[in-house]
């Protein structure tokens, strides 16, 4: 199944909240980025002892980018309303060990590599994980433009994973949405292609789903 799930990337829990509440009557998922400055080049929220606030009918997908998220990822996989974290392949050697542990607490655990790193550093985990994804932007603010060569490790890892969950992250808007399904994706994060100025979420989100034909 082919879903567009919306990107918060912000400072605050206040905006978090904001825009959740934007974005849950629309979507089955929402994806918010975590990172304390260990992992990216900048620190956007990362407020473990907040997490279990996050109230909504949405299912929440934490992307984990924290250097070793083996020693501070517990309180995101408790959180009630947390369906999945995203740990990176970069940031940690304990990948395997996350993924069960994250098993034996009913979530599920993604892994996740930068738009530099070679496609195959995933093949061990094709069968581990719940999902993989690719980053399209180097990790940091929304915004940034989208790396095609991409589309290339999205062919790669559905060519030795049929069936795995495939999500790509950054930079996605119409067009560049249709080619990462093309490819083989099933999930497109996207933050600023939907929290835009330019348009409603709803009406943002309809341009997308129009694209891949959903």
């Amino acid at each position: 199944m082919i879903e567009i799930i919306p990107a918060i990337n912000v400072d605050t829990f206040d905006e978090v909240m904001e825009r959740i509440k934007i974005a849950e009557p629309y979507v089955q998922t929402i994806h918010i980025d975590v990172s304390d400055g260990s992992f990216t080049s900048h620190a956007v929220w990362h407020d473990a002892s907040a997490v279990s606030r996050l109230v909504t009918r949405a299912a929440i997908e934490i992307h984990y980018m924290v250097d070793r998220p083996e020693n501070s990822i517990e309180p995101w996989l408790s959180a009630p309303t947390v369906k999945r974290v995203i740990v990176h392949e970069e940031s940690t050697r304990r990948v395997g060990d996350l993924i069960h542990h994250a098993h034996a607490l009913g979530k599920e655990l993604g892994v996740a590599i930068k738009p530099q790193t070679p496609w195959e550093r995933l093949e061990p985990f094709l069968i581990m994980a719940d999902m993989v994804q690719t980053l399209a932007v180097t990790p940091g603010p929304s915004g940034q433009q989208f790396d095609e060569r991409v589309l290339e490790k999205i062919l790669k890892l559905r060519q030795q994973a049929p069936g795995i969950p495939i999500e790509v992250d950054g930079g996605i808007h119409s067009g560049i949405a249709h080619q990462c399904i093309e490819a083989g994706a099933t999930r497109l994060v996207v933050g600023s292609s939907l929290f835009t100025p330019d348009m409603p979420f709803e009406q943002a989100l309809e341009i997308l789903k129009r694209d891949v034909g959903i």
